[in-house]
């Protein structure tokens, strides 16, 4: 299927064209305010993805700020919606009339749209790399019919499975552009506090990231990692891409 670029996405790419930089917005969960429906979750990834159904003015709120302060792309806050779907609890299902996932994946867009963003990224973290997570995929390109979002983030990736490579490919089936970012630096997976995990993996990530390009995914990124650790991480992977 081939890629289907909207008015803002397209104001994306002529801006990386030009080498100008495309300032994304923040975390949003943590934006929110710390008490109220679905806060306090145990699972944090499940706190940001509830507000949608349960607090959605809180959600808009937080959007219509980072509009303000100047960012060109915002995400959804759904990146805790693969965590939900791969587990038991979903916990817009806690309130008197239930939804269904796909209804908070539209949900989601609809309030970035409503915030004013000027490009809409549709947000999903690494749990989509499971089983069931192609059919998700699937399902999320039939929810996104009438409303699609400029492009599919999906963040906080860490290993490189071939699974992984099913699950982009199907992600690029629906026709929207798709963005991958990594928990990445030059010394392999990496935490939020800068820890490491695995030995070297020499150009092992290059050669992936080599690879995503050839598949059709239009931007490589890296994300919840110390800026310390940043550092060369575009040099590198443009070595290879």
């Amino acid at each position: 299927m081939s890629t289907v670029v909207s008015p803002g996405y397209s104001t994306v790419q002529d801006a990386l064209a030009a080498q100008r930089c495309v300032v994304l917005d923040g975390g949003i969960a943590t934006e929110l305010p710390q008490t109220g429906p679905g806060r306090g979750h145990e699972d944090e990834a499940l706190w940001g993805v509830s507000a949608v159904a349960l607090a959605p003015d809180d959600v808009l709120e937080v959007h219509r700020r980072y509009v303000a302060a100047g960012c060109d792309v915002i995400t959804t806050d759904t990146w805790g919606l693969p965590t939900a779907l791969a587990g038991e609890v979903r916990p817009w299902d806690a309130q008197d009339e239930p939804l269904h996932w796909m209804e908070v994946a539209r949900q989601g867009v609809r309030l970035a749209r409503e915030a004013g963003a000027p490009v809409v990224a549709f947000s999903l973290n690494g749990d989509l790399d499971r089983p069931g997570g192609e059919e998700t995929v699937r399902l999320l390109g039939r929810a996104f019919a009438s409303d699609p979002p400029d492009l599919v983030l999906l963040e906080t990736l860490s290993l490189v499975r071939p699974s992984l490579l099913a699950v982009v490919e199907s992600l690029l089936e629906t026709g929207i552009p798709v963005w991958l970012s990594f928990r990445r630096c030059r010394h392999g997976l990496c935490g939020v506090y800068g820890q490491h995990w695995g030995g070297p993996e020499g150009d092992a990530f290059g050669r992936a990231a080599r690879r995503f390009e050839e598949l059709g995914v239009a931007a490589l990124l890296v994300n919840c990692v110390p800026p310390d650790h940043v550092g060369g991480m575009v040099s590198y992977l443009r070595d290879f891409t």
